[in-house]
Formats: structure tokens, C-alpha cells, sequence
């Protein structure tokens, strides 16, 4: 027996749980990913907070003794300020150079102002000395002290002077600055008043300090990661001199979950508190944070898997609906498309690389008296003609490489099928291609056109006769009007003639004295030339005499005189080829559509001016008769009832030519007519009665 293996027990024990309960199997890892990761943040929490409060104590001792260093040295340069003002009284120069040679603006940081106020009446210190000396202290020489009221009259020597900040309504002060003085006593003041004596203070240096430049020179680094607030704590409420938070509403409350740390300095009995707070710099720059980073991600992760494994279960269900539904959609399309290759109503044969049939719907079996059962995997050359299959076969490979989708078959010429009788008959066909799993398939769609073949020749037929008997109406009308025409110009004008010879004889014979008939006899007269002439006229609207003694040319220019006078519209005629070898029919007709012509424009086109052109070339004649009317839209010039232009058109027609409209509303009227020259090879249609 072959020897089979299977996957260990274990394998295929988790790959069954997984394909049994997918989705309670993927919230369970996510629990325990979840609880391990709250025990490594948990971990890592506490390990950071107790280094981060080991750092935070250091720096915050690093900045208190910056801070005492810093109050130190306003000590020592106020004690040897004291000492300078208290030896010599300076002025405002002296003090200035004094305090240059110290350089104090540069070693002392925040120093915003350094003066020498002087105790002069009792209750009254005055500014004697400042420095710098620009443009606010200048404003200060020589006025009162504006804290006068809170410095001693009497004071140790060497003691530094703190001076109460004035808070406003918020329990801050307007400026982040401090203020600092120191006793000034005159020379030897304490030895001339003996050991139990107090000096008596002569002036104070007095000195303006921004803490927040102090603060920034003594710890610059340091304050970047750590908050500060200096609160001056000696009276309550405490009035807070500065804030590194700049502005912010935080109270120190709402930092109660923050590292924090405050201590205390002692200056001339008042004592400043400094609060120091980590902030989010200082929690980036020592790791602190990193435990919450651990926990997101852990999270993050967690989560990430749950969607993982959920999205493979609900993948495996789509996967499993979807091949069903495609598999249903699939077996549906194939249903309505075999049913609309079966009720077709053209043939429709596919045909594979080989050219052999795949597909034969019913129509094909009508069309082609054969059944697909018989076609299916036959050559289609069986049902083309034998003459046509070479280059049928040309045509598909030809068509196979092109990589067009589908187009028309033999567009401009007839295609023949081949039933399985032996008849041919004419269709119209059109291909196609696509690609499957098999390769390449071709598809035609056919359509047998012999009735319609046989309904166009019929209707061809009948129209060429229709167009025998309209030319024979025409050849008759105009017989009929040639024959009007001369009787009237023959018999009846001969009998108005002899009655106006008669007449006049009758004049003559009358007596002398026979007023009133002679009156009578000249109004016949008058009424007979008229008639004459209307006769005469009448026939030659119905032939001119002289288009057959003539010809067209000279009967044009009657025309165009008799149009111009009877209408009053100024008609111009322009030949530049005299028709000498102009037939018959022919001139007939070019004279017929001038005439025509001539009457639209009488009718329709109120214009001023008609020009009529006539000229010919190696092939045909060309008239044309334009005016400047009203001109005509295509609205106008597509009514059925536009028996005018009808008549143009089956005139040039039935000679073999062409009529040819130009016109736009207000801009007149355009009529080009094409004929060609006898022996030209143009097919007339014959005047005959039809049989």
C-alpha cells in the first residue's frame, strides 16, 4: 500500500479552530496582546517616573542656586554702590562713569535700573543719581522716589532692602521685575555717633531687576524643560513677580499630576517661593512618556490584529459568497446570452482561429437551409462562394491582426452567401473578435438583403419610369403650347388682322357727316391693336416664336426685357458663350428655368435687381439667376409645397444635370443649374411614352 502522511496533530488541530470559529479565536488574541501590553506599560511607567523625579530634583536645585549665586552678586554691587554714594555724594556723571567702569549692564543680568536717591527734607528721597541714564530714567532725576514710603528711615548697615511688590487685581504684578535697595550712610557716620548710636541713613541705591532676564542668564538651559513661578509669599495672598509659562491660565493645581517641587529664599525678611513644574519639554527630553507610546502602540498593534484576523474571516466568507454568486451570475449571463443569440433575428456564426464553427443560431439554420448540428465544426468556406473564399480568408487574417473589436465586411461592394442547395443570395455582414481561455474567436453577424435588393430595384424601376412619363408630360406641354401658340399667332391674329382691314373699310364708306360712328369705328380700331397684342403676347408666353427661329440666347434677352418692363425690376444678362451646338431639349429647358426662376423672384423676393448668367465649358452649361432680395431660410426652401424649385430640379434632372440653392434670409437669392453637353457621356431620360 503507498504510504501517505499527514500534518502534525497540533497544525492541523489550530487550523481547524481557525476555519470553525474564526471570530472568537481573533477577540481572544486580541485580550491577551492587550493584557500583555498594560504589564509591560505598567512596568515601564514606574520605572520612568522614579528616574524622571530623580532628574527633576537635580535641576531644579541646579536653578535655586543660580538664583541665590545671581541674588548674591546684586548684594555685592549694591554694597559697593552703598560704599562709592556714601564716601563721595555723586552726580548724575559721576555715577554714570562709576557704574561703566563696573560694567554693570553687562555683569549684572536684568539690571533695568541702578540710582542714587538721596534723603533730603524729612519724608522726602529724591532720585540724585541714575543709571542708564536714556529716556524713562531720565524722566526720573531729580523727582521723588516712587517707593519712598516703603524704605526705612533707619536700617543696618550693609542690609538688603526687598521691596513689596504692588500686585493688581489678579494677585500678579504688571512686570515680571524685583526690586532691591541698600543703605547708603555718609563717611564715618557710625564712628562720630558713637558705639550706642544708629546711623542715620544718608540715600539708598535703589535697583530695578527683570526676572525673567535674571532667571534666563542664571539657568538658561535649564528652564526650557522646567517651568517656573516666583511668588513673593510674605504677605496674603501671595503675589506672584513671575511666570515662565507666559501668560498661560494653567493654575498650578491643574499640574497636581506633573513632577513638581517648590523652595523658599529669604531676602531682608521677606521670602520668595519658587514653584518648579515639568513640562511636556521636559517629558520628551528625559523619556517620560515613552511608557504611553508603549501603550498605543501596543494597543495599535493589538487592534491590528484583531482587524486582521476578523478581515480574514470575513474574507474567507466573501470569498465563498462571492464564487457562488459569481458562478450564479455567470451561469445566468451565459442563459440570456445563448437566449439572444437564439431569437436573433440576424445570423449569427462564430467561428475559432481555424475558421471552424463553433456557434450557428437558429436564423443562420434558416437563412443558410442548414442545421447547426450539420455546421458545428465545419469550415465556414462551405457557405461561401467558391470565387469569394480566397479572398475571405485574406480578409479575416487580415482583420485578426488589425486588433480592431469589430467592423463592417466589404463596405462598397456586395457580399454573397452560399445555402446548402447551392444558391447564392446577397447579405450584409459585419465581425467581430475577442479572446477566451480557447483563443482567438470570430464572430459575424449576417443579414440576407434579397428582398431588399429586389425592393431597391423595384423601386428604381418604377422611379425611372415615373421619370420617362414626367419628361413625356413635359415634351407634351411643351407640343401643346407650341401648337397653342401658333394658332393663336397664325389663325386668330390672321382674323383680327382681316376684321381690322374690314373695319377700315368700313371707316371709309362712311358719309362725311357720321360723327358718332366714325367715334365708334376708331374705339374698335383701338380695342382690335390691343387684342393684337395680347394675343401676341400670350403665345409668346407659351413659345416664344423666336427660341425656335433664333435660339436660347436671343429669346433670354426677350425674356429678360419683357421681365424687366412688366415688373419694373432691373435685370441684367450676361452670356460669355454663344450655345451654337445647343439641342432642342436643351435650350427648352434653360429657357423653362429662367422663366421660373424670373417668376420666384417676381413672387417671393422683392428685389431691385436680377442677374442672369450664362456660360458653358468643355463639359456642361451653367446658368445662374441670383437677385438681391429677401433671400429664403431652409425652412422655406424645404416645403413640400415649393412646386417652383421641384420643377427646376426634375428639368435639370431629367437632362442629367444638377440644381444647386444659395441662400440666407436677407441677404438674396442664388440659383446655380449644371447641364451637361450633349455626347458627355450623361444619362438624359428618354421623352418616349412610356410602354
Amino acid at each position: 500500500m503507498p504510504k501517505t502522511t499527514s500534518p502534525a496533530p497540533n497544525s492541523s488541530g489550530l487550523h481547524k479552530l481557525l476555519i470553525r470559529w474564526p471570530i472568537p479565536i481573533a477577540w481572544l488574541v486580541f485580550g491577551v496582546s492587550l493584557l500583555g501590553t498594560t504589564s509591560i506599560w505598567l512596568g515601564m511607567r514606574g520605572s520612568e517616573h522614579r528616574s524622571a523625579q530623580r532628574h527633576f530634583y537635580g535641576q531644579t536645585i541646579l536653578i535655586t542656586r543660580s538664583f541665590r549665586h545671581v541674588l548674591g552678586d546684586y548684594r555685592q554691587a549694591l554694597r559697593a554702590a552703598a560704599i562709592r554714594a556714601g564716601s563721595t555724594r555723586p552726580t548724575q556723571d559721576a555715577w554714570q562713569a562709576y557704574d561703566r567702569s563696573l560694567g554693570l549692564d553687562g555683569s549684572l543680568p536684568g539690571l533695568e535700573t541702578l540710582a542714587f536717591a538721596q534723603v533730603g527734607a524729612p519724608g522726602q528721597i529724591a532720585v540724585s543719581a541714575i543709571f542708564p541714564y536714556n529716556g524713562d530714567n531720565a524722566r526720573l532725576l531729580g523727582q521723588p522716589l516712587r517707593d519712598a514710603g516703603m524704605l526705612p528711615r533707619e536700617a543696618a548697615p550693609d542690609a538688603l532692602l526687598m521691596l513689596p511688590p504692588t500686585p493688581d487685581a489678579g494677585g500678579a504684578t504688571n512686570r515680571p521685575i524685583m526690586r532691591l535697595a541698600m543703605p547708603v550712610y555718609p563717611a564715618g557716620a557710625a564712628s562720630l555717633a558713637g558705639p550706642a548710636a544708629r546711623p542715620v541713613v544718608g540715600g539708598y541705591v535703589y535697583a530695578v531687576i527683570r526676572l525673567d532676564a535674571l532667571l534666563a542668564a542664571a539657568a538658561p538651559d535649564l528652564l526650557r524643560d522646567i517651568d517656573l513661578t516666583v511668588q513673593d509669599v510674605t504677605s496674603s495672598p501671595p503675589v506672584t513677580l513671575f511666570d515662565s509659562r507666559q501668560g498661560s491660565r494653567d493654575s498650578l493645581e491643574d499640574q497636581a499630576t506633573s513632577l513638581s517641587r517648590n523652595e523658599k529664599i529669604a531676602v531682608d525678611g521677606r521670602s520668595l517661593l519658587l514653584i518648579y513644574t515639568a513640562n511636556g519639554n521636559f517629558d520628551a527630553t528625559q523619556g517620560i512618556g515613552w511608557a504611553r507610546s508603549v501603550l498605543i502602540g501596543g494597543v495599535a498593534l493589538s487592534l491590528l490584529l484583531l482587524w486582521s484576523l476578523l478581515s480574514l474571516a470575513r474574507m474567507r466568507i466573501d470569498v465563498g459568497l462571492t464564487a457562488q454568486r459569481m458562478s450564479a451570475d455567470l451561469r445566468q449571463n451565459e442563459s440570456r446570452l445563448y437566449g439572444i443569440i437564439q431569437s436573433a433575428m440576424e445570423a449569427v456564426i462564430t467561428v475559432d482561429e481555424q475558421q471552424n464553427i463553433v456557434i450557428f443560431n437558429p436564423m443562420a439554420e434558416r437563412i443558410f437551409q442548414c442545421s447547426a448540428m450539420e455546421a458545428i465544426g465545419t469550415p465556414l468556406n462551405r457557405f461561401i462562394p467558391e470565387r469569394f473564399r480566397g479572398f475571405h480568408e485574406r480578409h479575416i487574417e487580415n482583420f485578426g491582426k488589425t486588433g480592431v473589436s469589430e467592423r463592417q465586411m466589404g463596405p462598397g461592394r456586395p457580399l454573397w452567401g452560399l445555402r446548402a442547395n447551392g444558391d447564392e443570395f446577397p447579405v450584409e455582414a459585419s465581425i467581430s473578435q475577442n479572446h477566451d481561455a480557447q483563443g482567438k474567436l470570430y464572430t459575424v453577424l449576417l443579414r440576407d438583403i434579397t428582398d431588399r435588393q429586389q425592393a431597391e430595384q423595384a423601386l428604381q424601376a418604377s422611379r425611372n419610369e415615373l421619370a420617362r412619363l414626367s419628361a413625356r408630360i413635359q415634351s407634351i406641354r411643351e407640343e401643346e403650347k407650341m401648337h397653342i401658340a401658333r394658332e393663336l399667332h397664325d389663325d386668330l391674329g390672321q382674323r383680327l388682322t382681316a376684321l381690322k382691314m374690314d373695319l377700315s373699310m368700313l371707316d371709309v364708306m362712311l358719309p362725311p357727316d357720321a360723327k358718332a360712328l366714325r367715334e365708334r369705328t376708331a374705339a374698335m380700331h383701338e380695342l382690335i391693336a390691343a387684342t393684337v397684342s395680347e394675343v401676341r403676347r400670350i403665345a409668346a408666353d407659351l413659345r416664344p416664336v423666336m427660341l425656335d427661329d433664333l435660339g436660347l440666347i436671343p429669346a433670354l434677352e426677350w425674356l429678360a426685357n419683357d421681365f424687366a418692363t412688366r415688373y419694373g425690376i432691373k435685370t441684367e444678362l450676361r452670356v460669355h458663350d454663344d450655345p451654337t451646338d445647343l439641342d432642342e431639349d436643351t435650350a427648352t429647358a434653360l429657357f423653362r428655368i429662367v422663366q421660373e426662376a424670373l417668376t420666384n423672384v417676381a413672387r417671393h423676393a422683392k428685389a431691385s435687381l436680377v442677374t442672369i448668367a450664362v456660360s458653358c465649358d468643355a463639359r456642361a452649361w451653367h446658368v445662374r439667376v441670383q437677385d438681391n432680395g429677401r433671400g429664403a431660410g431652409t425652412d422655406q426652401l424645404s416645403k413640400p409645397k415649393s412646386f417652383g424649385l421641384i420643377g427646376i430640379r426634375e428639368r435639370a434632372r431629367m437632362l442629367g444635370g444638377e440644381m444647386h440653392v444659395y441662400s440666407v434670409p436677407g441677404e438674396g437669392f442664388r440659383l446655380e443649374i449644371i447641364l451637361p453637353r450633349a455626347g458627355e457621356g450623361n444619362t438624359r431620360v428618354s421623352t418616349g411614352a412610356p410602354q
